[in-house]
């Protein structure tokens, strides 16, 4: 028992050590509200693909979104497959942050998403296939919000502003995937959780 306590510490550090050297490098650039990106600017393919970087809340999702496919015993296909559906979300939500406007449910929507997914990649080790299911659809649902707010910052014509994001979030869940896959334990999202709750606190 203390051995396998011992296991679980160890990942947990060395976890929490991978998280933190991969988000705090964009810590300085943090941005509680996040700048307005105009689409009609010439550079928004960069505002694009900046954004869901120099946003902490982004920049743990994604990543603990790739963690979580990474940590599943599905087929590569399957997992390609699946984030797909996660940046498809995030693209829905992008055009709806557009259209709609401005939402006071938003914000606490992604606060509560850090630590959905968390609790998600807690239980997608569970051997029960129906709690795997819903913990995918939960995740994948809450990307949405995370899109919602880019809408939202960007104006006009989203196309640049929506390619140069998609690159940067397949990135980033690419790089969650393989670290999930190598780490391969439950214990990351204790490492996540940690990571969405120091964010909160500096804010």
């Amino acid at each position: 028992m203390k051995l396998k306590t011992a296991t679980g510490l160890r990942t947990l550090t060395t976890a929490s050590l991978t998280i933190a050297s991969l988000t705090t490098s964009t810590l300085a650039f943090a941005h509680p509200g996040h700048s307005s990106h105009s689409v009609s600017d010439p550079h928004s393919f960069m505002s694009g693909l900046t954004h869901p970087v120099t946003g902490m809340d982004h920049l743990i999702m994604l990543i603990a979104f790739g963690l979580l496919i990474g940590a599943l015993s599905f087929s590569t296909k399957i997992k390609a497959t699946l984030i797909g559906a996660g940046l498809a979300s995030l693209v829905v939500g992008l055009f709806a942050g557009q259209a709609l406007g401005f939402s006071v449910i938003v914000e606490p929507a992604i606060i509560a998403s850090l630590f959905v997914i968390s609790l998600c990649l807690w239980y997608v080790f569970s051997p029960s296939t129906k709690r795997v299911t819903s913990v995918l659809v939960a995740s994948i649902a809450m990307l949405f919000f995370h899109g919602y707010a880019h809408g939202v910052e960007a104006a006009s014509n989203l196309t640049q502003f929506t390619i140069g994001m998609s690159i940067s979030a397949m990135a980033l869940m690419a790089m969650g995937t393989f670290i999930g896959r190598a780490v391969y334990s439950k214990w990351l999202s204790v490492a996540v959780a940690s990571a969405s709750a120091a964010l909160l606190l500096g804010v």
